[in-house]
């Protein structure tokens, strides 16, 4: 891991009998793609935004890419999509996605949805589990103003550089 860990890892490591020199190595970590939460009703009214996935896709790329940016090994998630399309959504399920991570030899899993609440109003929010235990890593939420690519970029962008990240150096897009 690194040193880039010290935040959830070390202490995680600590907690569950581990010494901190676990943490050098660097970590499998599955993050699954983001899923919209429409709580609007601009969905019901005019149907899904092929836009509004691709910006879901946009936020997940540039989680994996922060990771990636720190020596983390990703592991592949799209082998899951096709089950994922069709179970309850990662957000509701307290914590279904550390099998599924699991299952694909993972030691983190990271989820994240945004919930639209309107055009103008919407959440961003990232979990990271510990798939051994299961529990709670990291939580983060951002809120977001406007239904752009800018918008949300911005909101990965500063979760992954003052939360998740703390360093200042995951920034994928310079927002």
């Amino acid at each position: 891991m690194r040193g880039l860990w010290r935040k959830g890892a070390v202490l995680a490591l600590v907690l569950a009998g581990l010494s901190p020199a676990a943490a050098d190595e660097a970590p499998a970590v599955a993050v699954f793609d983001f899923e919209l939460y429409d709580t609007s009703l601009e969905g019901e009214m005019r149907g899904p935004d092929p836009a509004e996935d691709d910006r879901l896709l946009m936020i997940t790329d540039l989680v994996r890419e922060a990771y990636r940016a720190r020596d983390a090994v990703l592991v592949d998630t799209a082998a899951l999509r096709e089950k994922l399309s069709t179970s309850p959504r990662l957000y509701t399920c307290r914590g279904c996605e550390t099998a599924y991570a699991e299952d694909l030899g993972a030691d983190l899993a990271v989820t994240g949805f945004v919930q639209k609440i309107s055009t103008l109003i919407l959440s961003l929010n990232i979990t990271v589990r510990d798939v051994d235990s299961g529990e709670i890593v990291e939580r983060l939420s951002a809120s977001l103003r406007g239904n752009t690519d800018d918008s949300w970029a911005h909101g990965a962008n500063y979760l992954i550089r003052n939360e998740l990240f703390a360093d200042g150096t995951a920034d994928a897009s310079g927002g």
